[in-house]
């Protein structure tokens, strides 16, 4: 693969994240509840990545055992509770207003770098975190109050979302040079989903319920933006430069723009549209500065 190649895949990859939202989006309006949904598509997730690994990489699933209780707290926290916030957030508000919320997660990796690894802020950087909070603050519609309070939770929801992937992301960045990529999904899909295990035994009657279209939904969740994004995007990063594959990653947000406004109808105001190009463009500017992943 050349690097041509693998900016392409890493567009495809981050478009395919794009659609999680929209797909969710398209599950709620069956009933299912985001716990609910999370807790299956962790199910499958893992059920599915376990089999491939088993079959092609079984070095890939062992771990050490001083590593159990940080792979535990990154299923908990990075997995299952950041997951199931970001679809709350995704229900409450839209599917766009959730990923711009979740995208701040850069930005709070650069602040927590610079708060606990005395990792230095360039002023370029600064003036990059107060565009992309800038421009949050016209997606949510902080120019309308009443809006703004009617939206509230989902808010919360999103910004939760995008802390707990901070965590996610530190987990990771730690055990990037001793596991895999793969391992580390693997072990962090099986902690969420153990985790949210019980919510599947107690809603098993309606879970048995579902129609076949919400379960095609379902496992699309799991297989396409989950496990097939994250494969094309493991797979692109090895041939490409770190900096540009990241900030060809603010296609995600971009793409849920796009596609909840062509597929769910959902309206996007004139000072959202501007809030997005400028929190999207400090995103751009954070990652060319190299310092977020």
């Amino acid at each position: 693969m050349n690097e041509t190649q693998g900016y392409i895949l890493i567009v495809a990859a981050s478009v395919l994240w794009g659609t999680m939202g929209i797909l969710a989006k398209l599950a709620f309006a069956y009933g299912i509840q985001p716990e609910t949904l999370i807790a299956i598509r962790l199910a499958l997730s893992f059920t599915t990545l376990l089999s491939i690994l088993a079959l092609f990489s079984r070095s890939s699933l062992k771990i050490q055992k001083t590593d159990i209780l940080p792979f535990a707290a990154f299923g908990l926290f990075g997995v299952a509770f950041q997951r199931i916030s970001y679809f709350y957030a995704v229900q409450l508000t839209t599917a766009t207003m959730a990923a711009i919320l979740f995208y701040t997660y850069p930005v709070l990796v650069t602040l927590t770098a610079s708060a606990f690894l005395k990792e230095r802020i360039s002023p370029l950087q600064v003036a990059a975190i107060l565009m992309t909070f800038l421009g949050v603050a016209l997606v949510v519609r902080v120019y309308d109050p009443t809006a703004l309070g009617s939206n509230a939770s989902g808010i919360a929801a999103g910004l939760l979302s995008s802390i707990l992937f901070v965590f996610y992301f530190m987990i990771v960045r730690r055990f990037r040079s001793k596991y895999a990529s793969w391992t580390i999904t693997l072990y962090g899909e099986l902690v969420g989903a153990l985790t949210l295990a019980a919510v599947i035994l107690v809603y098993t009657p309606q879970i048995l319920t579902f129609p076949y279209q919400l379960w095609l939904i379902i496992l699309t969740i799991a297989w396409v933006p989950s496990l097939l994004a994250y494969l094309l995007y493991s797979t692109a990063v090895k041939h490409v430069k770190a900096s540009k594959g990241s900030t060809l990653g603010v296609m995600e947000p971009l793409s849920a723009a796009l596609l909840s406004t062509a597929l769910l109808g959902e309206k996007i105001e004139s000072l959202q549209i501007v809030g997005i190009i400028i929190s999207l463009t400090g995103l751009i500017l954070l990652f060319q500065r190299g310092k977020t992943r």
